[in-house]
């Protein structure tokens, strides 16, 4: 059986701009890749789109210990779908914080869109809290605190 390590998880999103002042700006996370690809012929292969044309901007934590990549399709231009997290294929980022009830009120405040507030979660007699929040594509991250 094949071995695997994650490199990193990407969302595409509707505007560059928008979702950095979310994940950079508000969340914290750090750029550390803003590049536009066209042009090229193994992005037209990879994608599979003739004159695939992208923003790709990669992000990762403090501690170096996720990446994110988000990517804005210029051509073809992206199309919003519907989605929630209970739709298949849906997808979220789970990320675990140090201060959930502190930052829910900071992001409440900068007009993050949450399901609820922090709900405690108690499973196996370890208790945790937890939430979902969404970006502005209404894409879900979970926020966990152990």
């Amino acid at each position: 059986m094949s071995r695997y390590a994650i490199d990193h998880h990407s969302f595409t999103v509707s505007d560059m701009e928008r979702s950095l002042e979310f994940y950079r700006d508000l969340l914290g996370l750090v750029v550390i890749k803003d590049v536009i690809r066209e042009n090229l012929p193994s992005y037209d292969q990879i994608t599979g789109f003739e004159d695939a044309h992208l923003h790709i901007v990669a992000l990762q934590d403090e501690d170096d210990s996720f990446k994110l990549e988000l990517i804005q399709y210029i051509n073809p231009p992206g199309i919003a779908a519907e989605r929630d997290v209970h739709h298949v294929g849906a997808s979220h980022l789970g990320l675990i914080v140090e201060d959930i009830h502190a930052l829910y009120h900071r992001l409440l405040e900068a007009g993050v869109a949450f399901n609820c507030p922090p709900v405690k979660v108690v499973i196996a007699g370890k208790t945790e809290w937890s939430l979902y929040m969404f970006d502005p594509d209404r894409i879900p991250i979970e926020l966990i605190q152990k």
